[in-house]
C-alpha cells in the first residue's frame, strides 16, 4: 500500500507577524501568505526550493518587523486622540446634550495631563494627581475656579470620559489599516467612587404636599407632578409628550424612542390617575394631534423647557414650606416609583419605568426604606416564635400523656 505523499509547510516569526509558506499540492510551487490589514495576502514564490523560500520568509519577516517598528514611533499625543474622538461618528452619535458633556469633561483632563503628552505614557499616578488636584479645587484645572471642591461622583465622570476615548482607540484604524492604540493604559485602573451616594427619594407626603399648592404655581405643574409621579418616567420622556401619543380610549401612553435615553419605544398603560389629569389638560387646553400635552408658556407649539419645569417646583417647594432634597429635582419622583414597587418582579418593573437593564433599576433607583427594613427584620421572628410556641405545646403534650416522654424528646 503506498503512501499519500504530504504538502510541506513551514511558519516564520510570531503571531501577528508572521510568513507562513506551504506547498498547495505535493510538489509544487512554493505559495508565501501574510495577514496585511485583517485580510491573508497569498503569493507564489515561483520555484520549490524550500531552503531558498525560507530565507525569502526570514527577509519578508524582516522588512514587516520594521515597518511596525516606524508605526509605533509615531506617538499618539492626548491633544490629537481627544480630537479624533470628538469628530468621530461614535461621538456624533449621543444626544447633543452628552455630546457637549463628554467634551467639556475631555477637554479639561486632557488640559490637565498636557495636550501634547504621550498617550502611551499615562499610568496609574495621573489619575491620583487628577482625582486630588480636582477634590482640593486645584486652580490648574482649566475652566474651574480656584477652591471649587468636588465630590467623588464629579471626579469618576471626568475621568471615564478620557478613558471612553481610550477605549476607542484601541477599536479605530488609522489610514495604514493599524489601530490607533495597542491597549488603553488605563486598564484594570480604578478611578474615585462615591461612598455616599446623593439619591434622594420623594416621600410620599412631600409629592402630595406639593400637589396641594402646585396650581398656584402654574396649572402645568399640577399635571406634571402627576404624570411624573404615577408612570415614574425621566423628565425628557414626559414633557415632550404629544397628544397623539395619548390614546384614552385604550389608556395607554406612548413612549417615543427619539425622548428615551435608551433609544426605545414603548406603549404602557395609564393608571385612572394619569388618565382623569390628561382629560381635564386636553380639555382645557383644546389641543389634539401633534400639539404638546405640556407647551411652553411662550410658544405653544413647543414643550416646555425644562428648566422652567424645574423654577416652578423649586417654586412650590417654597409655597410648601418644605426643604427640598440636595441631589435631585425631579428624578427623586422616578425612585419613589420604582421603590414603591419592589417585591414586583424586577422585569417588568423595569419595562414600564423605561429602564433598559434591571441592574441600574435595582443599584440606583430602588433605595431601602424603614418600612420594608422592619418587615424584613420582624417577619422571621414571628415565624420563629410561631415555631418556638408549637414546638413547646408538642412537648407539653407529650410530657402530660407519658412521662417517660420528656426523656424521649430531650433525647
Amino acid at each position: 500500500m503506498t503512501e499519500t505523499p504530504t504538502c510541506w509547510t513551514k511558519s516564520v516569526g510570531e503571531r501577528g507577524l508572521k510568513v507562513r509558506l506551504y506547498e498547495p499540492r505535493p510538489g509544487g510551487n512554493i505559495m508565501r501568505a501574510i495577514w496585511i490589514d485583517g485580510k491573508e495576502d497569498r503569493k507564489s514564490l515561483g520555484h520549490r526550493d524550500r531552503e531558498k523560500a525560507t530565507l525569502q520568509a526570514y527577509a519578508l519577516l524582516h522588512g514587516m518587523v520594521a515597518n511596525v517598528d516606524a508605526l509605533e514611533d509615531e506617538s499618539l499625543t492626548l491633544g490629537m486622540l481627544a480630537e479624533l474622538y470628538l469628530a468621530s461618528p461614535r461621538h456624533a452619535a449621543k444626544k447633543p446634550r452628552s455630546q457637549r458633556s463628554d467634551e467639556g469633561r475631555l477637554k479639561r483632563v486632557v488640559a490637565f495631563l498636557g495636550p501634547t503628552r504621550d498617550v502611551r505614557s499615562l499610568s496609574e499616578s495621573d489619575v491620583i494627581r487628577y482625582s486630588m488636584a480636582r477634590r482640593h479645587g486645584d486652580s490648574q484645572i482649566s475652566g474651574i475656579p480656584e477652591g471649587r471642591t468636588v465630590r467623588d461622583r464629579t471626579i469618576e465622570c471626568d475621568l471615564l470620559a478620557l478613558d471612553r476615548a481610550l477605549n476607542w482607540g484601541t477599536r479605530e484604524r488609522n489610514e495604514t489599516g493599524r489601530r490607533l492604540l495597542k491597549e488603553n493604559p488605563w486598564y484594570g485602573i480604578k478611578f474615585p467612587k462615591e461612598k455616599n451616594t446623593r439619591r434622594p427619594v420623594m416621600t410620599h407626603t412631600t409629592f402630595l404636599a406639593l400637589l396641594k399648592v402646585a396650581e398656584r404655581v402654574h396649572p402645568l405643574l399640577k399635571l406634571a407632578l402627576v404624570v411624573a409621579e404615577a408612570t415614574g418616567r425621566r423628565l425628557s420622556a414626559w414633557r415632550n409628550l404629544r397628544w397623539d401619543d395619548i390614546d384614552l380610549q385604550e389608556n395607554t401612553i406612548r413612549w417615543r424612542a427619539e425622548h428615551d435615553k435608551s433609544g426605545f419605544e414603548e406603549i404602557v398603560p395609564m393608571s385612572e390617575a394619569v388618565k382623569e389629569a390628561l382629560k381635564e389638560a386636553r380639555k382645557r387646553q383644546q389641543a389634539i394631534g401633534s400639539a404638546p400635552v405640556f407647551p411652553a408658556p411662550r410658544h405653544p407649539t413647543k414643550p416646555v423647557d425644562r428648566h422652567v419645569l424645574d423654577n416652578w417646583l423649586r417654586q412650590a417647594y417654597v409655597e410648601a414650606e418644605l426643604a427640598q432634597q440636595p441631589g435631585g429635582m425631579w428624578h427623586p419622583l422616578r425612585r419613589k416609583w420604582a421603590t414603591e414597587r419592589k417585591g414586583y418582579p424586577v422585569k417588568d418593573v423595569a419595562a414600564a419605568g423605561g429602564w433598559k437593564t434591571e441592574r441600574v433599576l435595582l443599584t440606583s433607583y430602588q433605595q431601602s426604606d424603614a418600612a420594608t427594613i422592619k418587615t424584613v427584620v420582624l417577619e422571621p421572628s414571628h415565624r420563629l416564635e410561631g415555631a418556638l410556641l408549637t414546638t413547646n405545646t408538642q412537648h407539653a403534650v407529650l410530657t402530660a400523656d407519658c412521662p417517660t416522654a420528656e426523656v424521649a424528646v430531650r433525647q
